[in-house]
């Protein structure tokens, strides 16, 4: 028997999926990546190299594809314009967390956006969430505290950082993917690359020393990787995978994303994960599992 065909619908999971899983790997390297560039440069100038190389490949594809047309759409400059802002800021955060926290510490206090999507958009069309969740919901609480306070109740600035990030990630997610329904993603990100480039350069001059020329070319090879790989080929997945899946689903397939910065933070920087990363990483990504689950369909007594 011939195999019935799939449907747009489904093909579409698919590929959303496979997004999901491909920005996984590549956001991993991430905090590795900016780790080495934020020690040479400080934070807001490796924010802004990595930037600058992400916006010139941004303008060639935005060029190349021919998408100048799409800039005529005003109905889609609100979006855009809540797109720069949030994500500018979550950036700018996770470049200062590297300043005063590990790698690893960062990647496992990011994921826990998939707790903030919960309580921010669980109530939201195509985002609706059980109140069943809330093991899920517990178990990442839990798993944060032991990640955020393993020996005494004091909160490390880096950290406290990177949450705040995590807490801003479903926000920016939630206006890039109506930004993503008015426009392509190639406009998205190039115009988003374009409003932070100054405000991000303003920031770096004003509350750092600039570095010297000799700096900035010892670190090209983690500025190309952190802007080509990162702000680039991961964000055009990250915006792909976002219009054809619903947030929560993105973020639950981003769930070995962490373990994996991890490992590469152990071959790359010899730091061994501490048993307090491990001990809140495990019920952080058991209770994305949870949270993420659909609602089981209520039966009639």
């Amino acid at each position: 028997m011939p195999r019935p065909l799939k449907s747009p619908q489904h093909k579409n999971q698919l590929k959303g999926e496979a997004y999901s899983l491909a920005l996984s790997i590549l956001e991993a390297h991430f905090p590795i990546f900016a780790f080495f560039t934020v020690a040479a440069l400080g934070a807001l100038h490796a924010y802004f190299y990595s930037l600058l190389v992400a916006t010139v490949v941004l303008i060639i594809w935005f060029l190349a594809r021919g998408k100048r047309h799409e800039l005529k759409r005003t109905e889609a400059y609100k979006n855009l314009a809540l797109t720069s802002l949030f994500l500018t800021t979550l950036f700018a955060l996770v470049f200062l967390a590297l300043q005063t926290t590990s790698p690893s510490h960062v990647a496992i206090i990011l994921f826990l956006q998939v707790l903030f999507s919960y309580l921010f958009l669980g109530r939201r069309p195509g985002e609706t969430l059980d109140r069943t969740h809330l093991i899920g919901v517990i178990l990442m609480t839990g798993g944060a505290m032991i990640v955020l306070f393993p020996d005494k109740f004091t909160l490390v600035l880096g950290d406290g950082l990177a949450l705040l990030a995590a807490a801003i990630a479903p926000i920016a997610n939630f206006f890039q993917k109506r930004a993503r329904a008015q426009v392509s993603s190639e406009t998205i990100l190039m115009t988003r690359s374009l409003i932070a480039l100054p405000f991000v350069y303003l920031l770096a001059v004003t509350f750092e020393t600039t570095p010297s020329w000799e700096a900035i070319e010892a670190q090209w090879l983690w500025l190309f990787l952190t802007g080509f790989l990162v702000f680039f080929i991961s964000k055009i997945f990250w915006v792909e995978a976002l219009h054809l899946l619903p947030i929560t689903k993105v973020n639950a397939l981003f769930a070995f994303s962490p373990l994996l910065t991890l490992v590469l933070a152990y071959f790359y920087l010899n730091e061994v994960p501490t048993w307090s990363q491990i001990l809140g990483a495990l019920p952080i990504i058991i209770g994305s599992y949870f949270i993420t689950q659909k609602p089981k369909p209520q039966t009639l007594g």
